[in-house]
């Protein structure tokens, strides 16, 4: 088969339905391919399964086993070296704060470190798979968007691709979701342990930060994707997220050009994670 054929085979594979046909085909795909990868359909959920012979993950969106292909752990680890987090030790005990969790691979990640996992998803699909992932299916992931203060958004959500933002972009489309400051939804919380923020938030990272500022001080590592996404213009947030944490002592220690992730740490605090 050509190159073009391949693509075309694919783009009809990821729209074909039912999804158990979806399944059949892309399991003999894998097969084909020498494999060990499977996906489990659950038609009246839109759930899938994804089993590698050692481990299992769930997802709800066609295509996104392939990041599996060569083993859950490996998709996994290669998702936290994206966001510099291999890079990081002394974890154990803290809190890992997921914005933008989508399924909560990195709550895998986190909870294998043997840190408390905080996850919020706006995507309903993705946020009960990030349940299945990381709670044993208990309705624990907070389906709201973080934002600069507490009140009501418009949500353009565009889950096939992972796009979903407050800020409108091409083939979204609009719900309407409660918005909370990272500042209210830390309230209570214990912040005198290591503490990530994974912060993906489609165009949106400054306005979290800004709605963190109560807390930042007691964040030891951020890690941001302030790559071009950003509305229609797809702009890039990176400067905007940069003063922001500058201003609130933080340094930037590592910076990856294949997402735009940049990776900062708190030189104020004392928990010194790392």
């Amino acid at each position: 088969m050509t190159k073009a054929g391949y693509a075309a085979f694919a783009r009809w594979l990821v729209e074909l339905p039912p999804l158990t046909l979806y399944c059949l085909f892309a399991n003999l795909r894998m097969l084909l391919r020498g494999r060990k990868v499977r996906i489990a359909p659950n038609e009246a959920s839109g759930i899938m399964v994804v089993t590698d012979g050692q481990s299992a993950i769930h997802i709800c969106r066609r295509g996104r086993h392939l990041r599996y292909k060569r083993g859950i752990a490996v998709g996994i680890a290669g998702l936290a070296k994206d966001y510099h987090l291999h890079k990081l030790g002394g974890l154990s005990g803290g809190l890992f704060i997921d914005c933008g969790a989508n399924v909560g691979e990195l709550g895998v990640w986190a909870r294998a470190q043997n840190m408390d996992y905080l996850a919020f998803e706006p995507e309903q699909q993705e946020a009960l798979c990030c349940d299945l992932n990381n709670f044993e299916g208990a309705e624990r992931t907070l389906r709201k968007a973080l934002w600069k203060e507490n009140t009501t958004l418009s949500f353009y959500s565009k889950a096939d691709t992972a796009d979903g933002s407050i800020f409108e972009s091409e083939g979204s489309h609009r719900i309407d979701i409660e918005a909370v400051t990272l500042d209210a939804a830390l309230t209570n919380r214990d912040l005198s342990r290591p503490i990530i923020l994974k912060l993906e938030a489609e165009g949106a990272e400054p306005e979290v930060l800004l709605g963190a500022q109560g807390t930042l001080a007691m964040i030891d590592w951020v890690s941001v994707d302030c790559g071009p996404e950003k509305g229609f213009a797809q702009d890039d947030t990176f400067l905007a997220c940069h003063d922001i944490l500058l201003a609130h002592g933080f340094r930037l220690v590592d910076v990856g050009f294949r997402r735009v992730t940049a990776l900062y740490h708190n030189t104020r605090n004392a928990n010194q994670a790392g």
